[in-house]
């Protein structure tokens, strides 16, 4: 199989629906065409289009979805909301090499301004005959084309895509981000279907927004309490240093 092979995963949408309870939440598997691949996903807020493929491409083998993602839940005390994920398991010995995220647009309805994002690539075989990763080389464009944030770092492996620098507002209309809308702005990842002793790849693609909140009056008064206690420890202990 050629390595151009490719899934265009454009535009997965997800609407959070304040109607719908996680009660109602149902895990949803679909098969990807013939790529090879199959995708499950909680549908609360997520759905998956299949489209056709760009009629000017040759010689590559397209899987393309469309994505939206609308973000609701609040931040926890350490500044990060759940992650929106999607798990991939290969499915076909000829599956496709690569999984492209294209065209993104992502809504903050948090109620809380981001200051960063991060992409994720979850695979269980990571660091066994290579793993499902981030291409750096093919994500290039991808990574110029993150306005509002300006800066970018990748983990050792690859498999996580900060971004930072920058402030996604909650407020409409600057609530709306759209990575990767420039031509040849795609995230990659490559999926490693063909890594020896590796039967069937699985992994999980996640999202999951970043925002700096000041700690709450109750944190830090416990927080000062704690350095209080401290300190009159450390004077305890010195007193008995000089008297001896």
């Amino acid at each position: 199989m050629s390595p151009r092979r490719f899934i265009i995963a454009a535009v997965l949408t997800v609407a959070i629906l304040g109607m719908f309870s996680r009660a109602q939440a149902a895990i949803v598997t679909k098969v990807l065409g013939d790529s090879g691949w199959t995708v499950r996903y909680d549908n609360i807020g997520l759905s998956i289009t299949l489209l056709n493929p760009p009629a000017d491409v040759e010689d590559t083998a397209y899987v393309v979805l469309q994505k939206v993602a609308q973000f609701a839940t609040g931040v926890n005390e350490f500044g990060f909301l759940d992650p929106l994920e999607i798990s991939f398991i290969q499915t076909g010995e000829n599956a496709t090499q690569y999984v492209v995220i294209d065209r993104e647009v992502v809504t903050n309805d948090t109620g809380v301004d981001w200051t960063g994002f991060r992409f994720i690539v979850e695979d269980p075989m990571a660091g066994k005959g290579g793993g499902a990763h981030f291409d750096q080389a093919l994500s290039a464009g991808f990574v110029n084309d993150i306005n509002p944030f300006t800066s970018h770092s990748y983990n050792g492996d690859s498999t996580e895509l900060f971004v930072s620098a920058g402030t996604l507002s909650h407020i409409s209309p600057d609530d709306i981000w759209t990575p990767g809308f420039q031509q040849n702005s795609n995230l990659v990842i490559n999926a490693n279907p063909f890594d020896s002793g590796c039967v069937r790849r699985t992994f999980v693609f996640k999202e999951q927004p970043v925002s700096v909140i000041p700690l709450p009056a109750a944190a830090w008064t416990g927080l000062s309490g704690l350095l209080g206690l401290g300190m009159i420890g450390v004077a305890k202990n010195w007193r008995r240093f000089l008297a001896a």
